[in-house]
């Protein structure tokens, strides 16, 4: 439509990206050299419904047959002074100087109508050669916006791309301008990078920048633990096992336990201490690394579902239950079946990253991911309000209203629990008439 009207337009970004790599776009951008309010008029007289998301930076969102598409007109950025936007946008009728501000060399190429390419700064051989590589002067790009510099780590984890010189040598550089970027953009770079395949590399060659994100990671690096149990530094350790942590079919970590696999250990620094014969102990770390998890989650503005998640999956990773029924069922009750699954696939990717010594806890956790099978699969509830009896129940047992009632149930699902009495109606009342006498 735009090209018929008489004016320049192109898929531009990501979805030139993906399709020159040959995989399906999650979605597609366009660029034009029509005027805002000209794109709004011909995509109006086309019967096309037009929201002016950004119109004052040149944006404009057309939704054909329920698909959001970005059209932007080309346009040169002006100054930016918080390391992130551009204080103006100047509209231009020339590509070029569009190209120009574009972050990277493998996201600035455009496709037009007829599905020929336009790569005016290399994004082609980039992609030949798996590189990542800013734009013209990386110096201005990454000052310009600093979450650049996370984008250029995300795409490094998820493509497997390695990174200029150059650029990660400015990336370095402005690495202390992210203090100025949200929480919330942060945070989203972040959870994209962790759940990615190439994240640990990525981790490993760039913990001088993560470090302005997460201070304690720099204190792993080269962490002598000093135990027999472990043959890695704190930080390789971490990194092995969050390339412990199993992937989806899309080659994705679930987010909460790769975000619990980094920080799980990020405590020992602080509460390392060697014995009389110079043995490393680290007492405690599981609460001082959930502290310090808690505390960068916050700051970055998580969800509260996905903060707590992740800090109990933290403070627990080196608690091992009993395997018995009865502590394992128990264990169940307080957290939840899907939270101990999940905590049982972090401990057992941790015990993996251990020495040969740190591995003999592998039989016990196999033992107690058995115990919780079985007493899934049996049938168990993890609820007082889910026993085959109701507080009803008791009333007509002559117990009088009140917290009494709630108190008897609580204590009749502790003796189901400790395996005492089934979850039967019948013998859970004969158990309650034999107490009340």
């Amino acid at each position: 439509m735009l090209n018929d009207a008489g004016f320049e337009s192109y898929i531009v970004g990501g979805a030139v990206r993906d399709l020159v790599m040959g995989k399906i776009p999650h979605d597609y951008d366009v660029t034009t050299s029509a005027m805002p309010e000209e794109t709004v008029g011909i995509m109006e007289a086309n019967g096309i419904e037009v929201i002016p998301t950004g119109i004052k930076h040149g944006t404009v969102t057309a939704v054909i047959e329920g698909n959001p598409v970005e059209i932007t007109t080309f346009r040169i950025d002006g100054d930016y002074r918080d390391s992130r936007h551009p204080e103006n946008v100047t509209f231009t009728r020339d590509i070029g100087g569009d190209v120009a501000r574009r972050d990277i060399t493998i996201n600035a190429m455009y496709l037009d109508k007829d599905g020929a390419v336009t790569d005016k700064v290399g994004g082609l051989e980039d992609i030949r050669t798996k590189t990542i590589r800013a734009v013209g002067d990386a110096d201005a790009r990454f000052n310009e916006d600093a979450l650049r510099i996370l984008r250029c780590l995300r795409f490094s984890a998820q493509l497997g791309f390695g990174i200029e010189k150059d650029t990660f040598a400015a990336m370095e550089k402005a690495a202390p301008l992210l203090h100025n970027i949200s929480g919330e953009r942060i945070a989203a770079e972040l959870n994209s990078l962790v759940v990615s395949p190439f994240a640990t590399g990525v981790i490993r060659r760039s913990v001088a920048i993560l470090a302005y994100i997460i201070p304690e990671l720099k204190d792993c690096e080269g962490f002598n633990q000093k135990s027999a149990y472990h043959d890695k530094d704190v930080l390789e350790h971490t990194l092995a096992v969050l390339d412990n942590i199993p992937a989806d079919g899309s080659g994705k970590r679930d987010l909460c336990l790769a975000l619990a696999a980094l920080f799980h250990d990020i405590g020992k620094p602080a509460c390392f201490y060697t014995d009389i014969s110079g043995t490393g102990h680290m007492k405690g770390h599981p609460e001082v690394s959930a502290k310090i998890c808690e505390r960068v989650l916050l700051e970055l503005r998580y969800s509260n579902e996905v903060r707590e998640e992740t800090v109990r999956l933290v403070r627990y990773h080196d608690y091992y239950v009993n395997p018995s029924r009865s502590s394992v069922h128990r264990m169940m009750c307080n957290c939840g079946p899907e939270f101990l699954k999940k905590l049982a696939i972090l401990q057992r990717a941790d015990l993996l990253a251990h020495s040969f010594s740190g591995m003999k806890r592998l039989t016990l956790l196999s033992e107690i991911i058995e115990t919780a099978k079985e007493i899934e699969n049996s049938g168990a509830v993890f609820r007082a309000s889910d026993l085959a009896i109701s507080g009803k129940d008791v009333l007509d047992l002559g117990v009088q209203p009140g917290p009494q009632v709630g108190r008897i149930l609580e204590a009749a699902f502790d003796d189901y629990v400790n395996g005492l009495v089934p979850n039967d109606r019948d013998s859970l009342l004969e158990l309650i008439r034999r107490r009340q006498g």
